[in-house]
């Protein structure tokens, strides 16, 4: 017979709820980040914010993906679809679906390479702070 891990208050539900949450959070930012007028720094948000969502919900759907793990992957895919942006696909997929365009973009831009390397490094600090742990150990007392 198995010990049985004891559940822990951060475990699989706890991460999912949590980051489920996060998502939403988000999601109503980059809502809200649509109404001021558009400016670089406005663009640069969102593309931070897109890496986070796309990071919350991955950790919401498979929380045993760990902090880093999905960070990485949304981070990758965000890379991905903004290099298929230097092709005809993206602008194709959005004449046939107009709503595709917030997920596609519109134009290739390096600037958001380095919006989605902040994101994930922003998600991938958030997942931890929603995990209880701090993102370095803390030095012991009377340490040097």
């Amino acid at each position: 017979m198995q010990a049985r891990r004891p559940r822990s208050p951060g475990g699989a539900r706890g991460i999912r709820v949590r980051c489920a949450v996060a998502a939403a959070a988000t999601l109503a930012v980059g809502v809200a980040l649509q109404v001021p007028e558009r400016t670089v720094v406005i663009d640069l948000l969102g593309s931070v914010l897109y890496v986070c969502l796309f990071t919350f919900l991955v950790r919401a759907v498979w929380p045993s993906m760990g902090a880093a793990a999905s960070a990485l992957s949304a981070f990758v895919i965000a890379c991905a679809v903004e290099l298929l942006q230097l092709g005809d696909v993206p602008r194709r997929i959005v004449e046939a679906f107009p709503p595709a365009r917030l997920l596609l973009g519109s134009a290739f831009d390096p600037v958001d390479l380095f919006g989605y390397a902040g994101g994930a490094m922003l998600a991938f600090t958030v997942q931890l702070a929603l995990a209880g742990r701090p993102a370095r150990p803390a030095p012991e007392p009377g340490s040097s």
